[in-house]
C-alpha cells in the first residue's frame, strides 16, 4: 500500500513540476530526445515495416533463426 501511495505522490509531483516548466521546456526535452539513439531505432523499425509492405524481392524466403 505504501508503494502505491508513493507512486501516486511521485506522479503528482512530476505533473506539477512539469506543468510549471511550461511548453518551452517541453519542446526542449522533446528536441533532446529526438537526438538520442531512440530516433535511430524508430527509423530502423520504419524501414523494416516498409520492406515488409513491399515484400521480398524475387519471392526470396528468409531462413528461420537457429535459436
Amino acid at each position: 500500500m505504501r508503494f502505491r501511495v508513493g507512486l501516486i505522490v511521485g506522479f503528482a509531483v512530476g505533473y506539477y513540476l512539469g506543468a510549471r516548466a511550461g511548453r518551452e521546456r517541453y519542446e526542449q526535452l522533446r528536441a533532446w530526445l529526438g537526438q538520442t539513439p531512440l530516433a535511430k531505432v524508430q527509423a530502423a523499425v520504419d524501414l523494416g515495416r516498409e520492406r515488409l509492405r513491399n515484400g521480398t524481392p524475387d519471392g526470396a524466403v528468409v531462413p528461420p533463426s537457429p535459436n
